[in-house]
């Protein structure tokens, strides 16, 4: 059915434009990227921040999530040293992978599953980005699947025609170990097959924890060529491998206050190996002057696996070589006596994802009762197919040998396939001088074919004769999502902005666990949002600020009960109704806009509040011990929603001369905020639940570009000087700690 629909909607699109080109030659616009902090994209209704490659410079920050972390409303969970893992929040939306916001590259999407898994593992490494987008507002709608929250999409730098490339190296120490990082690209112009460039990147660097190394290379190839006087073709190609000896899981209680950075000295290395391939081709034709067209088309492959140590999933806590499953050592405590850890157990969770796609958007000028209206429209098809697995082996058996077997020890496995299709449509009313009036539309449908296994414990053994259990079901919806945006400018120093738009997330995999996808709705929510920009004391004082309030009210949020339920520390369920109610700030200070002095001050302040809310009557319950007891506890209206710190800032301040060198020092705050909507205090026994404490954080950097030819530039970056041990994650396995003390030097050479 969909397929049929799909290519009705093409055809509808395209026939009812013209595509009569002008006789005379349309030249294609060249586009200029905006490069600083709180600047907002003045055709994109709502909130907008745009992070540029010279912020990015100056901040010297030790990973893109510490670059993230500079955007109000954005949260970055740093639990793998080095971002690879992209656990980003926008607005009230949980951060971990990054499943309740939709994340791009160059706007295709990083998301594995956008509708059935959107777990994201792969960001494109920072040394490649030109620039950073968020969008908060009603322009969410002619993106999607996930509008609820935010959109983060990174932007590569494109090939130059003129030709030249750059080299960065930069290498350090961090208080677990070394780190190097290694980025070289050139490109330039092949004349009728168009300007290419290559780009390799390398990160060898030591994660937060003992034995943690994240290991990764990229390969990256784009192009563009100019087809005709009014045809553009963009092509991008990458590879990413990863090899890293990482543990997604944490510590328990004990262990944590024992050692926060003990890890991955286990019995047998955990493990995780990732590739990433993808592809797109992106045609832009400009048919007349009041029309574009672009048509993308993309296909992305993710095969990860995961090797893990285990207790056979009875307490899901690390266990160090120097401590057996149910044994004490150096006295850590494992777990509290109660309780009784099984058999030590290796698991391994191979998953595979295609996401492949095509979308065409249409931009048209046009006059409609006499007013201006810039018109947007478009459709997208997106087919998805997802292979989940996890392997859980006796105590004798190992990563290496013949021991395992994908048949004999599958313990579960699944499979999806999706068909999705979404319509959207934005118009900018250009209703008077000074008033801009966006109203947008998008419609969202998918078909969801699921399946799943689970291999009944003991398989294999005499007496046992049905090995798999089998369950399969469908599922389809429909959702109509409506939007209304306005900008108003006064003086061009002076803008009011703000809308209302309805989001929506489809559930997916990673939230509800295996086999439960089907008991899941599909998260609703009702976006409002006002916010002002004042660049009034820009010329005299060097002054800008933005301030933006906004409420978002959501339905069918998928929480977890409590942590403390034994043997549900991993699944979720809808609840009710949740309120998220927030204050963003930004304000940037530069002298030099006003000063003629050699040396200028600078400094840039953030800050987010937000109130989040669950507005609902549900008795909470929890286990009170591991027999999985459940006591019925208090009603939990009025509870913090989990894992939404109510306050995030920082401060930056820095001195320098433009063009030749700057210092600089930030301190980063992060509030509190509870993991269960019970709002317990304090962190349970196995590292799963609790209230995490706030923290501080203080960097420092400085930059000096050499009075040489191509002006090279040299940089050293300390990250948390003070080596603040804080708790950057918490999750079903376990407690993981932040970064600690790290220091970067590097160069970069243009050439």
């Amino acid at each position: 059915m969909y397929k049929y629909a799909v290519l009705f909607v093409f055809l509808i699109l395209y026939s009812t434009t013209s595509f009569a080109q002008d006789e005379e030659t349309i030249i294609l616009p060249d586009i200029e990227i905006q490069s600083s902090i709180g600047d907002r994209t003045r055709l994109t209704p709502g909130s907008t921040n745009y992070v540029g490659r010279e912020s990015m410079d100056r901040s010297r920050g030790l990973t893109v999530g510490e670059t993230l972390e500079e955007i109000p409303g954005v949260i970055s969970e740093i639990d793998d040293g080095d971002s690879r893992k992209a656990n980003f929040g926008v607005r009230g939306a949980h951060s971990r992978r990054s499943r309740k916001i939709s994340v791009y590259e160059d706007y295709n999407p990083l998301n594995f599953a956008p509708y059935t898994d959107p777990t994201t593992h792969y960001i494109p490494p920072d040394e490649r980005i030109a620039g950073i987008e968020v969008l908060k507002g009603s322009g969410q709608l002619t993106h999607g699947p996930q509008t609820m929250h935010g959109i983060i999409n990174f932007l590569n730098h494109r090939p130059p025609k003129q030709g030249g490339g750059k080299f960065i190296t930069s290498f350090g120490e961090s208080n677990i170990g070394p780190r190097q990082q290694y980025h070289i690209r050139y490109g330039r112009d092949f004349g009728r097959i168009g300007t290419w460039q290559g780009m390799f990147t390398r990160h060898d660097n030591r994660g937060p924890v003992e034995g943690d190394i994240i290991d990764f290379n990229d390969f990256f190839i784009n192009g563009d060529v100019d087809l005709t006087s009014n045809q553009k073709l963009s092509v991008n190609l990458n590879y990413s491998h990863e090899d890293s000896e990482y543990a997604e899981g944490g510590l328990g209680l004990y262990q944590y206050n024992a050692n926060p950075y003990m890890g991955n000295e286990r019995k047998f290395d955990d493990t995780f190996e990732m590739d990433v391939v993808r592809t797109s081709l992106a045609h832009s034709y400009y048919a007349n002057e009041s029309l574009k067209i672009d048509t993308n088309i993309y296909y992305n492959f993710v095969y990860r696996q995961r090797w893990s140590q285990t207790d056979n999933e009875s307490a899901g806590l690390v266990v160090r070589e120097d401590i057996s499953c149910d044994e004490d050592a150096e006295g850590v405590m494992v777990q509290e006596a109660a309780a009784t850890i099984g058999t030590c157990g290796y698991k391994n969770t191979p998953r595979r994802y295609h996401t492949g796609g095509i979308e065409t958007r249409f931009y048209k000028d046009t006059t409609l009762f006499g007013k201006t209206n810039n018109l947007k429209y478009g459709a997208k098809f997106e087919f998805e197919k997802i292979e989940r697995k996890a392997r859980i082996t006796g105590a004798d058996k190992k990563q290496t040998g013949t021991q395992i077997t994908e048949d004999e020890f599958s313990k579960m496995s699944e499979d999806a396939e999706v068909y999705a299709l979404a319509l959207y449509i934005e118009d900018d009313i250009q209703a008077s001088d000074n008033l801009i009036l966006t109203p947008g539309l998008r419609y969202e449908s998918y078909y969801l074919i699921h399946n799943d296994r689970e291999r009944k414990d003991g398989c294999g053994e005499t007496g046992v004769s049905d090995c798999n259990n089998y369950t399969s079901y469908e599922k389809d919806e429909y959702i109509l999502l409506p939007g209304l945006g306005f900008t108003y400018e006064q003086n061009n120093t002076n803008q009011i902005f703000g809308g209302v738009h309805m989001g929506m997330a489809p559930p997916a995999v990673g939230d509800a666990g295996y086999r439960q996808i089907s008991n899941l709705k599909a998260q609703k929510s009702f976006n409002f949002e006002l916010g002002v920009i004042n660049s009034t004391f820009e010329d005299k004082h060097g002054v800008t600020f933005e301030t933006t309030a906004f409420r978002t009210v959501e339905r069918n949020r998928p929480v977890k009960s409590s942590l403390r339920t034994a043997g549900t520390g991993s699944t979720l369920k809808n609840i009710g109704t949740t309120f998220t109610d927030g204050i963003e700030f930004a304000a940037n200070w530069d002298q030099s806009k006003y000063s003629k002095n050699s040396r200028n001050w600078f400094a840039n302040i953030t800050y987010s509040f937000m109130y989040p809310k669950l507005k609902t009557h549900q008795l909470g319950e929890r286990s009170d011990d591991d027999a999985g007891t459940v006591t019925i506890v208090d009603d939990v209206y009025e509870n913090d929603i989990p894992f939404v710190p109510r306050h995030k800032g920082l401060v930056t301040l820095g001195y320098g001369a433009p063009n030749k060198w700057d210092l600089s020092a930030t301190a980063r705050y992060r509030g509190e905020y509870f993991t269960d909507i019970d709002n317990s205090k304090g962190i349970g026994q196995a590292g799963r639940f609790g209230q995490v404490d706030d923290h501080w954080l203080i960097n420092a950097r400085g930059n000096y570009i050499l009075p040489l030819a191509n002006k090279p530039t040299l940089y050293l970056s300390l990250t948390n000087i003070f080596d603040t041990t804080y708790i950057a994650s918490i999750s079903a396995e376990g407690l993981k700690v932040g970064n600690g003390r790290s220091i970067m030097s590097g160069l970069e050479y243009s050439f």
